[in-house]
């Protein structure tokens, strides 16, 4: 792996100059990929509870929602630590783009570890109150206690891929998070069901799977930044808070904790309503959303490679070139999403068989993934201009996008159509539908003003005097 990483930063060129599309496409595939190994994290730990038992399997689902509450607010603090590396970068102020980093690792670590006290003791008060059977809280505490307690591990991966995705380097978290994945697969039976000289766990393995596999790689991750072989050097001197680049930090980062945070709750209340419809249809949902997530993995991963190609264009004081790197990431989004919609359009009812073949699970899938392929292209387009606004460090922007989908139009269509117009399933996919055509446009507007082209980095330096 260290040949590897070696030549990785060999290759690694400004994103200021050279051809566009090139450049947009040799950050986004490595994106996509680390896409589908995070799918893949979870795929395997369902496939090895499931032989535990239904309570184990369910005790997941329950804890999912409190686990992502918290790797929200990692994640979205660290789009700042991609804005501002990417800047610095662009700007040819490499010292900075440093210390910028080790702010981000310092003030991450810090939160980290507060998120981490608090979780494992409020993990089991909280799940009570969710309420649920004593062995379902029991075996759903264990799990989450063990996760709580390594969130400063797993909040490295997240440091790691922010702060190299700045510089241009996505092939490293790429390379990071597929042997993460592999060291997952391989512990996960080892620990679940005491295989060899190891204990049986349970679900407790898992979750101790998970975060030595996550924490393991993080580690080698910030030892590498600390090296200075990945574009980035972090030195002690940088790890020293500095309250003023922290508030810039809180800033960014915080807004896009509580955009992300937002969507999983409205997409929380939007499978309460699809319950209360029917099983049917929330069985008919989380088949075909299934299929739409890795339809749009292409997407995402254009639009993570724009923040990082936007923030060093803007950092270059190049807004024109990064225009012209959006309008390309739109182009290519649409016309990915384009083949990919024909695609499920033609084989959705084939699609939703694979999994389930009763005729009422097939006939509600199949109107979804009709009315849901139409706006393929629509929804590449929020994704590439929410990462356009996460580059330029204005993630306001990207919050309002996505709370603006789901609070001001879906959730509400959701009611209006599903149950006061008694139109059920179909009030749904609708909602959706519409949902994502008036974000594209609202989204688009907002990008055509040019309000996210000046930078969030100061015109002098920001480092402090200490800083040598």
């Amino acid at each position: 792996m260290r040949a590897m990483l070696g030549r990785r930063r060999q290759r690694t060129v400004p994103l200021t100059d050279g051809p566009i599309t090139r450049s947009l496409l040799r950050l986004a595939w490595p994106v996509m990929l680390s896409n589908l190994f995070q799918t893949l994290y979870n795929f395997v730990d369902r496939f090895w509870l499931a032989r535990l038992g239904a309570v184990e399997i369910a005790a997941l689902a329950l804890s999912w929602p409190l686990i992502f509450l918290v790797l929200s607010i990692g994640s979205g603090v660290t789009i700042a630590g991609t804005a501002l590396v990417a800047q610095y970068t662009g700007a040819r102020r490499p010292e900075e783009a440093n210390f910028a980093a080790g702010q981000v690792v310092g003030f991450t670590t810090l939160l980290a570890l507060l998120l981490a006290s608090a979780g494992f003791f409020a993990a089991r008060p909280v799940l009570t109150q969710m309420g649920g059977e004593s062995d379902l809280i029991t075996a759903a505490a264990s799990y989450l206690r063990i996760i709580y307690a390594g969130i400063p591990l797993m909040f490295g991966t997240f440091v790691v891929t922010a702060l190299l995705n700045g510089v241009g380097d996505t092939v490293t978290p790429m390379i990071l998070m597929g042997v993460s994945v592999g060291l997952n697969l391989v512990l996960d039976p080892f620990l679940i069901f005491g295989w060899g000289p190891f204990p049986a766990w349970g679900i407790a393995g898992a979750a101790a799977a998970t975060v030595f596999s996550r924490g393991l790689l993080a580690l080698a991750g910030v030892l590498w930044l600390f090296s200075g072989r990945l574009g980035i050097h972090i030195r002690p001197r940088h790890l020293r808070l500095r309250w003023g680049l922290i508030r810039r930090i809180v800033s960014i980062g915080g807004l896009a904790s509580i955009g992300q945070t937002g969507t999983a709750l409205g997409f929380s209340i939007m499978n309460g309503a699809l319950a209360r419809i029917g099983t049917v249809v929330l069985s008919a949902f989380g088949i075909g959303n299934a299929f739409v997530s890795i339809v749009l993995m292409p997407a995402m991963g254009l639009g993570q490679a724009t923040a990082t190609m936007v923030g060093q264009n803007l950092g270059a004081e190049r807004p024109d070139r990064a225009s012209r790197s959006v309008w390309a990431g739109i182009g290519i989004s649409s016309a990915i999403l384009v083949v990919a919609a024909v695609f499920v359009l033609t084989l959705r009812r084939h699609l939703i068989g694979f999994f389930l073949s009763d005729p009422e699970v097939l006939a509600v899938g199949d109107e979804m993934l009709f009315l849901l392929a139409l706006t393929f292209p629509f929804m590449g387009i929020i994704q590439v201009i929410m990462g356009t606004y996460q580059g330029a460090g204005h993630t306001f922007y990207s919050m309002f996008f996505g709370l603006f989908r789901l609070w001001a139009l879906r959730v509400p269509l959701v009611f209006v159509l599903g149950f006061a117009f008694h139109m059920g399933a179909s009030g749904v996919w609708w909602a959706m539908l519409a949902s994502n055509f008036a974000t594209a446009g609202v989204s688009l507007g907002f990008f055509l003003t040019g309000n996210w082209k000046h930078r969030v980095i100061h015109e002098s330096p920001d480092l402090p005097d200490t800083a040598g």
